[in-house]
């Protein structure tokens, strides 16, 4: 005690300054007290003074920007890529990592044309089936009691917060989107209109390339399109943020005002189709895998095939809403993944983050159980939050003498050729390094924008790019945009 007293009265400047140095050092990094423990050293070096980047073993990260691969697919052997998305799936708890702010409904899907010759998918197999659904909307980044209509991707996650002080980061936002072509088209649909859609009921959705495949196994790529049936509505940025202000849950009750006075809100479900044989980069001149391209409607024009409707409130928001639980990699047979390497991604870790947030038994929430599917016995036992029978009596493996065969070889997916079969960190975006990476971002400007939001668009990034402190930063977007087109830049 007399120690502390003689330093703090030896110390000018700061007078907490001897106690937060003494904590500083009591709480050492692991690798100065592993390396003092272990008799090894007087103390380690402490985890951001490397001179190069390494994963959490202190291996080297080879290449910030590839994946291993076998053809463009990513792989479960690659450490790097998979430590680094299980930690961000558990960095945070309970609130979802990404798209925390948002609400859904209850309602069907309905079958509305026969495609029973693409697609074995029981769904489709009769037109006029309803099929039950959940849907929930939600923006991407920020918290889940944020303004929902606060300028936000519909899709895209631009950067986190900064570490250090919790504020909006519009350095790292307009730092990645320089060093990023490929996520210009992204940048486009975030800095127009777009970016502030009028409610959630307003807006139209898409997705990634999926492969529909018919009872022979044969198959198709296909890409999916939901059309508000009202059209596409958007807020200007005055108006956005003046009702960010005055309802910061415009959309949400937006959505269920709408479902409490009877309304029914519908979207028109229609597909874009292209034969395995259409699917070549080099003929097309894009890469129909690449999730920021689009496939023109000229050359693959959309077919409606149903409808989604919305009818119904949930009943308590946390049950039905907070819990559910969505993951690309639910698909029923007859619906399967294609080669894009995003959707390859998503189809794991959303999932995996599904299972850090509300366990691995979330199929026992009601609005997560497939209650229509005609079987429901998987080999999965025991976890957390287990409320069920937890398969009593049945045996933890398969096959065995006991149960029977009770297997389905004719769901077995389909199988493609992917371009190489070899293992490696090889890039295979087929638009890396070319002026192509544009072209579509250039064609949205100035053949599908108006001439009024062309103006917003410009208005909009400005505002926000004279929020980056750094210059080189500024630059370095305005480059990618001038490239688009020289008059945005």
């Amino acid at each position: 005690m007399e120690t502390m007293r003689n330093m703090a009265s030896s110390v000018t400047g700061e007078p907490r300054a001897p106690r937060m140095s003494h904590m500083m050092s009591a709480n050492e990094g692991p690798m100065d007290i592993i390396a003092k423990v272990s008799g090894h050293s007087k103390g380690g070096i402490r985890e951001d003074d490397g001179p190069y980047y390494t994963n959490n073993e202190a291996i080297p990260l080879p290449d910030p920007n590839h994946s291993k691969t076998i053809g463009g697919i990513p792989i479960a052997s690659d450490v790097h890529l998979f430590q680094k998305q299980q930690h961000f799936n558990r960095s945070k708890v309970l609130q979802r990592m990404v798209h925390p702010c948002g609400s859904g409904a209850f309602g069907y899907f309905q079958s509305t044309a026969d495609v029973s010759d693409m697609t074995k998918a029981d769904f489709l197999q009769r037109v006029g089936e309803k099929t039950p659904i959940f849907i929930r909307f939600s923006t991407v980044t920020l918290g889940r009691e944020f303004p929902d209509e606060a300028r936000n991707p519909r899709g895209i996650r631009s950067q986190a917060r900064n570490p250090k002080n919790f504020f909006l980061d519009y350095d790292a936002t307009f730092d990645l989107l320089g060093a990023t072509p490929e996520g210009n088209h992204a940048g486009l649909m975030f800095f127009s209109d777009h970016g502030t859609p009028d409610g959630w009921i307003n807006e139209h959705g898409y997705g990634h390339t999926f492969k529909w495949v018919n009872k022979k196994g044969e198959f198709v790529y296909i890409k999916y399109h939901f059309l508000a049936k009202h059209g596409q509505k958007q807020l200007t940025e005055p108006e956005a943020i003046r009702i960010s202000g005055e309802n910061p849950d415009y959309s949400k009750m937006q959505l269920w005002d709408a479902i409490e006075a009877g309304q029914e809100i519908e979207w028109t479900a229609k597909v874009q189709i292209m034969k395995p044989e259409e699917a070549d980069a080099e003929k097309l001149g894009f890469d129909p895998f690449d999730v920021t391209k689009v496939w023109p409607r000229k050359d693959f024009p959309m077919h409606e095939f149903g409808k989604l409707v919305l009818n119904k409130n949930p009943e308590n928001y946390h049950r039905d809403v907070e819990q559910a639980a969505f993951s690309p990699g639910s698909m029923v047979p007859g619906v399967e993944d294609s080669p894009d390497p995003l959707l390859q991604f998503r189809m794991f870790f959303y999932r995996d983050a599904q299972y850090h947030r509300i366990g691995v038994n979330l199929h026992q929430i009601p609005v997560n159980c497939p209650f229509m599917s005609g079987s429901l016995s998987s080999l999965n036992f025991d976890g957390q939050m287990r409320v069920d029978g937890n398969h009593s009596g049945n045996k933890q493996y398969a096959p065995n003498s006991f149960g029977g065969d009770r297997f389905r070889p004719d769901t077995a997916e389909a199988p493609y050729k992917v371009s190489d079969n070899v293992v490696s960190r090889k890039s295979h975006y087929y638009h890396e390094g070319k002026l192509s990476e544009y072209d579509q971002p250039r064609e949205l400007y100035k053949n599908v924008m108006t001439e009024q939001a062309r103006k917003n668009l410009h208005h909009n990034t400005a505002k926000m790019l004279s929020r980056v402190n750094y210059k080189i930063i500024q630059v370095q977007y305005l480059s990618q945009i001038y490239n688009i087109a020289p008059e945005y830049g």
